[in-house]
């Protein structure tokens, strides 16, 4: 029989030991928690970001020369998203997408505004757009809209002209110039918001799937002008080539995308110097590039404003991967070639 006298320490202890379990064990589970909703995410990117306050970005959209005396360019490797689309004359032009907040020296050589940039610039919210004149369509639309746009023409302070190439190809621009733009004169305007946003995996390995590797995707937009992505797996990524050569920015840094997104609009002529018409709100077929695998699926934009949304086959949106996106608009009929 048990001494009264040790009878109370044996008590104490029993029910000291439960409970201090509980506490410590309760409060580590409640700290594990807590980090794990400090993480944010970008909205335009679906990259790891430090605060909340960097979730949403004021979009940038500068529209970039592809003209082979422009090569190379200089700002590509660092755009968020990138828009290649046909323009007259047998070549593309891109529109990249930066987020206001970062760092680039600079970025160009900067060419004129098309109207299917600006409904595709829509989508980001009252993004400012940096441009060197335009189409008369173009600039009535910007016009019309009240589209913040930062034009050459009229704001030469915000821009400067290379000496080392001849004009048209040698207008550029860096963020400090495009902040300072923001800062004065679009303060309190509307963000990119999150449910303006595409799906993305919290990590590369998130996303996976079971279709065969495909090691390389070739566009051919005409038979003088041809975009190749070759998957980099070491990086999960892919490493743009055009008409065969590796595509470097002018900084030495390769193009590279982790998601390639092909989208079939229809085209068309509309004028005597090759303007193009492009289709860009509706519906479409698209491929869907990531992580080595080329998926089949379909695009929808419902209004100029809607957001352009991917889809696979069952009507399920499409989970990109976190980093930069390209997305290739090309001509119903054109030819696309993939290596296994």
């Amino acid at each position: 029989m048990l001494n009264k006298r040790h009878f109370g320490p044996i008590a104490l202890v029993a029910i000291l030991v439960p409970v201090l379990y509980f506490f410590f064990y309760s409060r580590g589970r409640q700290e594990s928690v807590v980090v794990e909703m400090e993480q944010y995410y970008s909205w335009l990117d679906g990259t790891p970001v430090e605060n909340k306050s960097l979730e949403r970005g004021q979009v940038v959209g500068i529209m970039i020369d592809s003209h082979p005396d422009a090569r190379p360019e200089s700002g590509l490797s660092q755009a968020k998203i990138v828009y290649e689309a046909p323009v007259e004359g047998g070549i593309t032009r891109y529109m990249a997408i930066f987020d206001s907040a970062q760092t680039v020296s600079k970025v160009g050589p900067i060419r004129s505004a098309r109207p299917y940039y600006l409904d595709w610039l829509q989508e980001y919210g009252s993004g400012l757009y940096m441009h060197v004149g335009g189409s008369p369509d173009a600039l009535t639309i910007i016009k019309k809209l009240r589209i913040f746009d930062v034009n050459q023409f009229y704001w030469g302070d915000y821009f400067w002209r290379s000496t080392d190439r001849l004009a048209p190809h040698n207008v550029y621009t860096k963020s400090d110039f495009w902040q300072k733009a923001v800062e004065h004169y679009q303060a309190g305007a509307g963000a990119f918001m999150a449910p303006d946003g595409w799906r993305f995996a919290k990590t590369v390995d998130q996303e996976s799937t079971a279709s065969p590797l495909n090691k390389e995707i070739t566009i051919r937009y005409n038979p003088y002008y041809s975009v190749t992505w070759k998957y980099d797996a070491e990086q999960t990524n892919y490493v743009r080539y055009v008409n065969g050569k590796k595509y470097i920015d002018l900084d030495g840094a390769e193009v590279r995308a982790r998601n390639v997104l092909i989208q079939y609009a229809s085209m068309k002529t509309v004028d005597e110097e090759g303007r193009k018409e492009i289709a860009t709100v509706g519906k479409g077929e698209a491929k869907i590039i990531k992580k080595g695998r080329l998926g089949i699926g379909f695009w929808e934009k419902k209004s100029v404003t809607d957001r352009t949304r991917f889809y696979d086959p069952n009507g399920n949106e499409v989970v990109l991967l976190p980093g930069t996106t390209w997305v290739e608009v090309v001509p119903k009929d054109a030819e696309i070639e993939v290596t296994n």
